[in-house]
């Protein structure tokens, strides 16, 4: 395996993983070039704590139908569901920082 998707493929299969109304965060995804130009795609997402075996499966689901949809040269994808934690997240959003001055 070597390569990877273009830019364009990328971002569809990112807006597919996103689409997903239960992905709180998108933690990492991969593409390999296989074969001549077929795709294969790793991603993990972080799903609430709260949601149910089913309501993941459907999730992932979901992204599967999209991404095949959307990049027809993906012949595998492989979704790793974990709970987001941002105690441990290395890049937080920059919501959470709070500046305080000295007025």
């Amino acid at each position: 395996m070597s390569g990877s998707a273009s830019k364009h493929d990328l971002d569809l299969i990112m807006d597919a993983i996103l689409g997903c109304s239960d992905v709180e965060k998108l933690i990492s995804v991969k593409t390999f070039t296989i074969d001549d130009d077929d795709l294969l795609v790793a991603a993990k997402i972080a799903l609430p704590a709260e949601k149910t075996v089913r309501d993941v499966a459907q999730c992932v689901s979901e992204i599967e139908e999209q991404i095949y949809k959307t990049v027809p040269a993906v012949r595998s994808i492989y979704i790793q569901p974990d709970i987001y934690r941002p105690s441990l997240d290395p890049e937080p959003p920059t919501d959470v920082f709070v500046l305080k001055s000295e007025d």
